[in-house]
């Protein structure tokens, strides 16, 4: 997990970049990668989320649907501490086309 030291160092340079293959392999409370609108957060042993180790059932995971169904706007900024780098959208590879456009339609209406 990032201290604020290394949140301000991190905002500073540039991201590293992750593959979905890579995001996949930390899927377990102790070892936690979350996707949020293709930034990857460490959130590893954060027992201390307000909702308790739900946050672990997408540990490994895309979790921008579900954290917009179950967050109030401004939620985010809880997660800048957690922020270790991007995906790299041309590695995910398992989701087709229509998901893609099906996720795109339904953030867009979210938005409405």
């Amino acid at each position: 997990r990032n201290t604020k030291d290394n949140k301000d160092e991190l905002n500073s340079t540039v991201l590293t970049k992750y593959t979905w293959e890579e995001v996949k392999k930390h899927h377990t409370p102790n070892d936690a990668w979350i996707v949020h609108q293709g930034k990857v957060y460490d959130v590893s042993d954060w027992y201390e989320h307000p909702g308790g180790a739900v946050i672990f059932t997408h540990a490994g995971d895309d979790m921008t649907d579900i954290f917009a169904a179950f967050h109030a706007k401004g939620s985010m900024k809880a997660m800048k501490p957690f922020l270790i780098g991007e995906l790299i959208p041309e590695s995910v590879d398992h989701k087709d086309k229509r998901q893609l456009e099906f996720e795109q339609g339904y953030r867009e209406l979210r938005t409405q």
